[in-house]
């Protein structure tokens, strides 16, 4: 998938609005700040003080490598093949390796500190998704059906962990895109994430200790008749290139969306929930336009 666009002076950057979990809720600092995350599809959102994210970030630089001996959960991701999965280890076609497990098989295959992390971000992150229903107007009774279960547990959670391989060159580092689900959490521990905003890439500062929330398909599709739309946010980090003083790029994510199995919906303009499409096919195509192949483990009618 090509866009054009406008060359960025190196200066001009892109400020997310701040929010952070207070009692249970999303809750924006200024004035304006949820709206305003609705138009972008991206907002920072504060990470708690007693949330240490260090063990996912260590994580990300040790997934890939090979394991040194039976029961590494820190290494020996690569060749693991994590049969229970759907998603597991990915090489792609940018600069990133990646690892993608669902929720449930978190305690099985992930080391006991980084599975601490996740859940308490599987929570901040369903918090968050119920504070952007909160703020496009989505009926609280409508909101288990559009998810599929997300209170219960029952809807599409999983973790992907990032590794950019910078040696390799004269690709992205990771590919412009938008997320298929309705919210991802990220953490990162350098800058190089971009937002296509009013036709221009503009990199965002974030904040210290702050995740990056970034707004989806299925909340865009949702929405889009709605008085109060959510845009999901087109993004991409770029190339990155070997710093022999610094370690590569990581990252790893908390993301909430459908179950393949289910249906997307879409408000219509008098506010009635309809059947848009399979979230499986709404997928299958979108990775077909970006060039890439949908996860093979993933059949019609699976979870």
């Amino acid at each position: 998938m090509t866009t054009t666009t406008t060359v960025v002076p190196e200066e001009d950057h892109l400020t997310l609005p701040s929010a952070r979990i207070e009692a249970g809720r999303l809750r924006f600092t200024t004035p304006g700040g949820a709206e305003q995350a609705l138009r972008l599809g991206a907002f920072s959102l504060a990470v708690p003080e007693d949330l240490d994210v260090a063990p996912g970030l260590d994580f990300c630089r040790s997934f890939y490598r090979p394991a040194e001996g039976s029961g590494d959960r820190h290494r020996g991701h690569r060749e693991h093949g994590h049969p229970e999965s759907k998603l597991g280890y990915e090489d792609r076609p940018d600069q990133v390796e990646q690892l993608q497990l669902e929720s449930f098989l978190w305690d099985r295959y992930l080391p006991d500190e980084v599975c601490s992390v996740l859940h308490r971000m599987k929570d901040l992150t369903l918090r968050a998704l119920y504070g952007v229903f909160d703020a496009a107007g989505v009926p609280e009774a409508d909101r288990e059906v559009i998810t599929g279960g997300a209170r219960q547990d029952t809807g599409l959670c999983y973790t992907t962990v990032n590794h950019y391989r910078s040696g390799l060159s004269d690709r992205a580092g990771i590919v412009e895109h938008s997320d298929s689900g309705f919210i991802t959490v990220i953490c990162t521990d350098q800058p190089g994430y971009e937002i296509l905003h009013e036709g221009r890439w503009l990199p965002v500062r974030q904040p210290a200790d702050h995740f990056t929330v970034n707004l989806g398909d299925a909340f865009r599709v949702l929405t889009v008749k709605s008085q109060r739309p959510v845009t999901a946010v087109y993004h991409r980090v770029p190339e990155l290139r070997p710093d022999p003083a610094a370690v590569d790029r990581s990252s790893f994510t908390v993301y909430m969306g459908p179950r393949y199995d289910m249906m997307l919906y879409q408000y219509d303009t008098d506010g009635t929930l309809l059947p848009y499409q399979g979230f499986r096919d709404f997928s299958v195509e979108k990775a077909k336009d970006l060039g890439y192949e949908f996860h093979s483990r993933i059949g019609a009618g699976t979870r």
